[in-house]
Order: structure tokens, then C-alpha cells, then sequence
């Protein structure tokens, strides 16, 4: 069967942003969050601020221009910090006073030209959660599991394969173009994934969550339907859901388990959440998946130059 495609997986959401920068115009400024709506979620607001943090031409890209909600002048990634923030916007005749912008409501810009890409990238996860099978189509002849570690410019992924004789361990280091957002965690990751598990067969533990996800198509999922695999997310912390027992709910769906404090699964693609959480206990005696820890390291030592 021929795997999906998907516009985005290898998308420079950075350009997108410092493009977003480059709008503003002199003698206005905007806010963390009314660039993270002009891409498309303000759930990415905090990402905003890391972009900018880390921006490479800030003559170019006027990061400066960038404020708090409510018009305080907020902080600069620059030796002389607020200081000198305050200083490039009083150059652009904009009036400080106590720290805030002075009438900050008429020369704060939002009309930005955008190709709202977070909002497409929703969209794409709203069509495909519907492909994900969440019933039993699965063997436990080969299992992976995949993991991919970061610096500022570069995703370290590493994949372990566990055949009945021989464990196989892969590795791939590609540049990373999109900051960590929550809910969008498949366009940073995918490609990775993509990379490293293209002709895998066998079941894959991914680190990250699957059903449990607000569209229910977090980066288990994603990488099972697109791949056309079995697949079970286990993610080391939860930021989703309600806990009752040992299940997690989300709404009224009951989404994922907890195994333990550190260790939550749901079920990606052609398996069940029961299936996923028996498989995790059983195989791994209750205890966060030893291969999972491999990947891991695997993934730090690549990034760490040991490999």
C-alpha cells in the first residue's frame, strides 16, 4: 500500500514566523500572541517567544518590536537587555513610560499577511484522525522504538529494532526547522521517523502520545497511518486528560493508561488502548519500555558527537 504524504512534515515553520517579523512596521509593535494567531494557534505563543529568542538577523527581523499582552516592553536577547529594547523602539518614536508602551492599543500591529499554517496543519490532523484503526492488527515478531533529542538547530534520532536473534540500531541527524508547540509535535518529528522507520513493518513504540492528543492524532498515530504500521504511543509525562485509576479520559473518551507516574500509554494506529497497555505491562513488567531508554540514548550520544 502506498504510504500518505503530507505538505507539511518538512516544514520551516522559522521562516514562516521571521516572515511574520518582518511585517511589522515602524512606529508599531505586536505581542507574542498576536504572532503566534497570525500562524495559526495562539497555543503557540510560547514558541513565538523562542523563535525570537534565537533569531539570526535581528537588524533583518526586528525582534525588538515584539512585547507583552498589555504593552510592557518585556525582556531582550541582548547583553544590555530591556535596556536596549527600550532603546530601538525610542528610536522608532515609540514612547515608553514606567517600562510600557505608551498608547500601546493604537500602535499595536495584528493585520498581518499570513498563510495561517498552524490552522492547515490542524486541518490535515481533523482528515486523517478518522483513518486511525484502533482495533487489533498487530504482531510482536519485530518490535522498534524511536526517540529524537534536540539542540537549537538539529533533530537527533535514534531507532532500535528488537528481531527474535539480533537487535538493529539506527541513527539520523537532520536540521530542525520547527519548535516544540504543544499539539503539533508530528511536524517536528515525523520526518525523523519517516527517515529512520520507511520500510519498518513491525510494531513501534513512539515517544510521544497517540489518541490522546486534543485532535486525537498525536505523533503515534500520525506516524501509524502514515506509515501504514502498528504503533503505541508512550509518553514520559501527562499534559492531557483526566486521571480516573489508572486510565486518563479525555471528554468522555477513555484515552490512554497510566502506567506509571512517568510512563503513559495510548494506543497509535491497528492496536487497541487495552491491547497497548497490556502489551507495555506485560512485556516490560510494569516498568517504562527498556527499548524506549535505548532510543533515548541512542539519540543523546548522536546528538552529544559519541556516535
Amino acid at each position: 500500500m502506498a504510504k500518505l504524504q503530507s505538505p507539511f512534515v518538512d516544514f520551516d515553520l522559522y521562516s514562516d514566523f521571521y516572515a511574520l517579523v518582518r511585517q511589522i512596521p515602524k512606529g508599531m509593535v505586536t505581542t507574542y500572541g498576536n504572532l503566534a494567531r497570525a500562524l495559526g494557534d495562539v497555543v503557540a505563543a510560547r514558541a513565538c517567544g523562542y523563535m525570537l529568542s534565537v533569531n539570526p538577523d535581528p537588524i533583518g527581523t526586528p525582534c525588538y518590536k515584539v512585547v507583552k499582552a498589555g504593552g510592557e516592553v518585556g525582556k531582550f536577547t541582548h547583553p544590555l537587555g530591556t535596556a536596549e529594547k527600550s532603546r530601538r523602539l525610542q528610536n522608532d518614536g515609540i514612547a515608553i513610560e514606567d517600562g510600557r508602551i505608551v498608547n500601546f492599543e493604537s500602535i499595536c500591529f495584528d493585520d498581518f499577511d499570513s498563510d495561517n499554517t498552524l490552522q492547515k496543519m490542524r486541518e490535515e490532523q481533523e482528515r486523517m484522525a478518522p483513518l486511525i484503526s484502533l482495533e487489533d492488527d498487530f504482531s510482536t515478531s519485530e518490535i522498534a522504538a524511536v526517540d529524537v533529542s534536540y539542540d537549537d538547530e538539529f533533530g537527533y534520532g535514534a531507532m532500535v529494532i528488537n528481531r527474535a536473534r539480533n537487535t538493529e540500531i539506527r541513527h539520523k541527524k537532520m536540521e530542525s526547522r520547527f519548535p516544540y508547540i504543544p499539539g503539533y509535535l508530528t511536524y517536528r518529528e515525523f520526518k525523523f521517523i519517516r527517515e529512520l522507520a520507511g520500510e519498518y513493518s513491525g510494531l513501534l513504540l513512539v515517544d510521544g502520545n497517540g489518541f490522546l492528543h486534543p485532535r486525537h492524532i498525536g505523533l503515534a498515530s500520525f506516524t501509524g497511518v502514515m506509515l501504514g504500521i502498528p504503533t503505541i504511543g508512550v509518553a514520559k509525562s501527562l499534559l492531557l486528560g483526566r486521571r480516573e485509576g489508572d486510565w486518563i479520559y479525555n471528554g468522555l473518551e477513555r484515552s490512554a493508561y497510566m502506567l506509571r507516574k512517568n510512563c503513559v500509554i495510548s494506543a497509535g494506529h491497528r492496536i487497541s488502548l487495552d491491547s497497548a497497555a497490556t502489551f507495555i505491562n506485560e512485556k516490560y513488567n510494569g516498568k517504562y519500555p527498556e527499548i524506549l531508554k535505548i532510543a533515548h540514548n541512542e539519540s543523546v550520544k548522536l546528538r552529544l558527537g559519541q556516535i
